[in-house]
């Protein structure tokens, strides 16, 4: 068991050292050094710049000519560059811990053909010489790719069976260059990149691509029709500092759409959807994560037509079809059929039909179908239809139907209808239905202070829209005899404007009633009530109502309410209670004021 642990432990530091030796390894080639010989032989050459490096070269005298003189000047210069003059591309090199291994490179065997090759160098700024990092490398038709490292060097391996084969550098803020490869060998290639001084903030073109000739026949791009953006309202009446404070939340929201976004991207992935600002097409893409498919590091910057993701997968569009067992990420549009086993995820628009069982965000406008067991989230305009088993959002306008067994929110509704348990909109010009619906702006809202035949005092809250709203009622009658402790209520209306501040109500409620010395799991009866009442505003906010009822009293007991109580006398129908019937009926009369909502 001892000896066990003890090969365990050695293992573990043989990891750590091997860790330890390629992390140095990667920074030793990046070493810049300066010095000058002339006519010196090559081995006194490598020994001075290994003494300058700090390090070790390991090779066999048969790999390279020591003897041969070397006239060389280096001013601030990496080894990696520096062995490359040097060697010419004849000898290989690379790092181990403290040593560079050189490494005489092997002819192929005749007429056996190379499947790959492999191009390296430095992207440069051509104007300070810099080294960029983060530079994006890529072949549009192979979709190899790579990014230039912290120190600005890329490699990347190419097949050589392409008849024509470009090689894309992008880099944010420089011109972009498209350089056509003629060889099928290992070149050390630098590529230098100049910045693009036409570029400014508030110009979002896209920015411009130096090629090198001769011109090769360009990647298909997708043309897809132009869909409107999502925007903040404009308001040319705005203040200076209103207009200010648009600006900010007009970028806040730009920035979380791409954070969002960006969020599903591996690091080389953000990296070349912030550079690239080309649009590559493939008809077929598959995936099992974002990271690992088809598509490569490239995968934000292409459209699919057909996209299969066996977990989840990230693209930049979709013209047709998409299916992910867990998530689907799309950075722009999505056009067609996309279906998620958890949640879809769309930076722009979507036009079709889109399904997920837990979650939709789509952050531009949606003009189809939306539906998800859980939520729907839509930051911009949409038309169709959205079902949601627990909530739909529409974070601008609606022209459609929105139905949820939970709540729905828009901000404007234009033209269908909001269906659900909890409806909120900021303005609306249809009617909502549901439990509780409020409209913000144009909405109808009343706060009502009562008395009638059956409670001494009432209040009711009404919302929703003139045409039809709901309404919440309390009643109380303290410990006055014969009559019921308190009531409470639901119920819906709908009003009619007369004009000159007159208006009519037609209410239906339903009234539960509360007795002294009840059981409080038991209800010992209920009123039915349809009211009619006619209201008169005096001023933009207060009115007075009053108007008579139609009751109907049911109960599973006898004698609950008493003929011989006080205040406003009801009209018996059929005959006054007489303590042997459970069901009769009455008219009465109610009496208020009413606060209202100013539309």
């Amino acid at each position: 068991m001892k000896a066990r642990q003890n090969f365990i432990n050695l293992l573990l530091l043989g990891l750590l050292l091997l860790a330890s030796g390629y992390s140095s390894g990667q920074e030793l080639l990046e070493k810049k050094i300066s010095f000058k010989v002339v006519n010196e032989p090559l081995d006194k050459v490598l020994e001075k710049i290994s003494n300058l490096g700090g390090f070790s070269f390991s090779y066999s005298p048969d790999v390279v000519d020591v003897k041969v003189k070397v006239t060389y000047q280096a001013s601030n210069q990496s080894i990696r560059e520096i062995l490359t003059d040097l060697l010419k591309g004849k000898v290989s090199f690379k790092e181990r811990r403290k040593f560079i291994i050189l490494q005489k490179n092997t002819a192929p065997e005749e007429n056996k053909v190379q499947d790959n090759f492999q191009l390296n160098g430095y992207i440069i700024d051509n104007r300070t010489g810099e080294k960029l990092a983060n530079a994006s490398i890529y072949e549009s038709v192979t979709l190899a790719s790579t990014v230039s490292n912290q120190y600005g060097y890329y490699r990347i391996r190419l097949p050589t069976a392409p008849a024509t084969i470009r090689l894309e550098v992008r880099k944010e803020e420089y011109i972009g260059r498209s350089i056509p490869v003629i060889s099928r060998k290992d070149t050390y290639l630098p590529i230098k990149l100049t910045p693009d001084t036409t570029r400014t903030i508030a110009v979002l073109a896209p920015r411009a691509t130096e090629r090198i000739e001769p011109p090769a026949p360009k990647l298909e791009i997708p043309r897809l029709p132009e869909q409107p953006r999502v925007a903040l309202p404009a308001d040319t009446s705005l203040t200076p500092q209103a207009a200010r404070q648009y600006e900010k939340i007009k970028k806040t929201y730009q920035k979380v759409q791409s954070d969002l976004i960006s969020a599903f991207a591996t690091a080389r992935q953000a990296i070349n959807t912030k550079n690239i600002s080309d649009t590559l097409y493939r008809p077929f893409q598959a995936s099992i994560l974002p990271f690992l498919g088809t598509n490569h590091g490239l995968s934000g910057n292409i459209v699919n037509d057909v996209s299969i993701n066996f977990i989840a997968g990230y693209s930049m569009g979709v013209n047709k079809f998409e299916i992910g067992a867990v998530a689907n990420v799309v950075r722009q549009d999505v056009r067609g059929f996309q279906l998620a086993g958890v949640s879809n995820i769309v930076g722009k628009n979507v036009t079709g039909f889109q399904y997920a069982n837990v979650v939709n965000i789509t952050l531009g406008n949606v003009s189809g179908f939306q539906g998800s067991n859980f939520i729907n989230y839509t930051q911009g305009n949409f038309q169709g239809v959205q079902i949601a088993g627990v909530g739909n959002v529409i974070a601008s306008t609606l022209d459609g139907w929105q139905l949820s067994a939970g709540y729905n929110y828009a901000r404007r509704v234009r033209s269908g209808r909001q269906i659900g348990l909890i409806n909120y909109a900021d303005s609306t010009a249809t009617i909502p239905f549901g439990l509780f619906s409020y409209v913000r702006q144009n909405g109808y809202r009343r706060y009502e202070f009562s008395s009638n035949e059956l409670n001494y005092f009432n209040f009711a809250f009404k919302t929703g829209v003139s045409r039809f709203y709901n309404i919440f009622t309390l009643g109380f009658n303290g410990l006055a005899d014969n009559k019921p402790l308190a009531s409470l209520g639901y119920g819906v209306g709908t009003a009619q404007n007369l004009g000159k501040g007159w208006a009519l109500n037609a209410d239906l409620t339903a009234n539960v009633l509360f007795l002294e010395g009840q059981e409080i799991d038991e209800i010992p009866g209920g009123v039915f009530r349809l009211d009619m009442s006619i209201e008169k505003k005096l001023g933009s906010r207060f009115a007075l109502f009053a108007g008579p009822s139609l009751n109907l009293f049911t109960s599973n007991y006898t004698g609950i309410l008493s003929a011989e109580s006080k205040g406003i006398r009801p009209i018996w129908i059929d005959g006054k209670p007489d303590g042997q019937k459970k069901c009769y009926g009455w008219v009465g009369f109610q009496v208020g004021m009413r606060f209202c909502n100013r539309i």
